[in-house]
């Protein structure tokens, strides 16, 4: 049920957002000044709700990521892309237990559509809904007495994020962006497999990313 209402919500902006889209395209007799964008950046991830306590109290604490994301402007102000990034979480580990080397990593890839803030500043602000899949490889005990720990991959799932920020124009074309997103990835129950036993995961994810990086946008062609 979580993961229908989030795609029946997803479907509804994007309608609305398309709407916009074909009115801002009628409203506008002038010619686009950008046609694509690149942004490359990276950044840090904060795990919240009970992902912070997940994994029989072995929860996640403060991780990093990195990505990078492409898009077509659709007018000068929407834009629609594809994104990939990675990101990393560490592990609570319980006193006497050296748990360093495991993770909890998710891979992420889909779209997004963000709508810029246009104006005579420097800052540009913006919004972005994304929508794709998380491909999670997350630390799980394992063995017959489950006292070993691996890192398992799980059946892909939903991924899916707001997020706000702004690039600040260092050139005509492109400038520095900082982007604060908030991810919802309803994956509970999804399931990995380690040598014939199966796992699942036990709740759906939630978690902050702040990321800085470099904004280049390309022109149309003359």
């Amino acid at each position: 049920m979580k993961k229908s209402r989030v795609l029946i919500a997803l479907a509804v902006i994007l309608a609305l957002a398309v709407n916009v889209c074909a009115q801002d395209e009628e409203e506008e007799e002038e010619g686009r000044w950008r046609n694509f964008e690149v942004m490359m950046f990276g950044g840090f991830g904060l795990p919240m709700g009970e992902f912070s306590d997940y994994n029989d109290s072995l929860g996640a604490k403060t991780g990093l990521n990195f990505g990078m994301s492409g898009g077509y402007f659709l007018n000068d102000r929407i834009c629609l892309g594809g994104y990939f990034h990675y990101t990393q979480f560490g592990l609570e580990e319980p006193e006497g237990l050296d748990l360093s080397d495991m993770h909890y990593k998710m891979y992420n890839a889909g779209l997004y559509l963000k709508y810029a803030f246009t104006g005579e500043s420097n800052f540009e602000p913006y919004i972005k809904l994304s929508a794709g899949a998380n491909f999670a490889k997350f630390a799980t005990w394992v063995g017959p007495e489950l006292k070993r720990m691996r890192e398992v991959s799980y059946d892909p799932g939903l991924s899916s994020a707001l997020s706000a920020g702004f690039v600040y124009y260092t050139s005509e074309w492109g400038g520095l962006s900082l982007e604060a997103s908030y991810h919802f990835d309803p994956l509970q129950a999804n399931e990995g497999d380690y040598f014939g036993q199966t796992f699942a995961i036990f709740e759906d994810l939630n978690y902050l990313r702040i990321n800085a990086g470099v904004t280049v946008f390309f022109g149309p062609e003359e």
